[in-house]
């Protein structure tokens, strides 16, 4: 099996081209080759199903990179059924819930909010902003059937997209995974707003630093949100 693996190289492009990179998966470290600046490519050993660590070494079996999981899978079918059934078992107000949730900033979260200009960091932030506070842009009418009153569901979109917009800029200036992290019943928040049609959403969470391909625990994208609760044709 293929793995692709993107990043940053925190060293000069010489260093990149010269180094000898691998891939620990688990205890077994392969070899891995760079395709171009930032991704490299590697064949993940055989494996029963299950996770094991992941990292990026110089093929001394010491990380050079951050720590992640890897997680080996019977059949990638049996778990796009799995999560088939779980977007049927769940309503609207389910998903803003799981949205909610998902968005609500702990309390050492805050002094994230503030990105000086000197900050390489600080383009993004006045990008996403542009995009979330753009009037014209950003309160454009979802779709959605409503399963409250007009003026209940005004008032939730409007608190989802306040605290979007926080989120995305914290989640912007934290050195982990970024906003690319996953709810406790494995979907992100650019699936999240996929499934509840929220359009306007979406390119600030892409600019934030979210693929749009990005996939959930079970191997759905956006796309395949969107279309399983009948959003497919704003989705192209």
């Amino acid at each position: 099996m293929q793995v692709s693996v993107t990043g940053t190289f925190l060293v000069n492009k010489e260093h990149v081209e010269n180094q000898k990179w691998s891939c620990m998966f688990g205890d077994v470290e392969v070899p891995a080759e760079v395709l171009t600046d930032g991704t490299l490519r590697c064949y993940a050993p055989a494996h029963q199903s299950g996770r094991v660590p992941f990292y990026v070494t110089c093929s001394n079996r010491v990380a050079c990179s951050e720590v992640r999981e890897f997680e080996y899978r019977d059949s990638d079918a049996q778990y796009m059924e799995t999560s088939r059934s779980q977007a049927n078992g769940v309503n609207e107000m389910h998903l803003h819930i799981r949205l909610e949730k998902l968005l609500t900033l702990g309390p050492d979260d805050h002094h994230m909010l503030a990105i000086s200009s000197g900050n390489k960091k600080y383009e993004i932030v006045n990008a996403i902003n542009a995009l979330m506070l753009d009037g014209k842009w950003s309160n454009q009418e979802s779709s959605v059937k409503e399963v409250v009153s007009t003026a209940r569901g005004q008032s939730i979109k409007k608190l989802v997209k306040e605290k979007l917009h926080q989120w995305l800029i914290c989640k912007v200036n934290d050195d982990g995974k970024g906003p690319n992290v996953l709810c406790k019943e494995g979907q992100g928040v650019i699936h999240l707003v996929a499934a509840l049609d929220y359009d306007w959403a979406i390119r600030p969470i892409m600019v934030a630093g979210v693929n749009v391909n990005f996939r959930d625990a079970h191997g759905w994208t956006a796309l395949h949100w969107a279309a399983s609760l009948g959003r497919y044709a704003r989705t192209h």
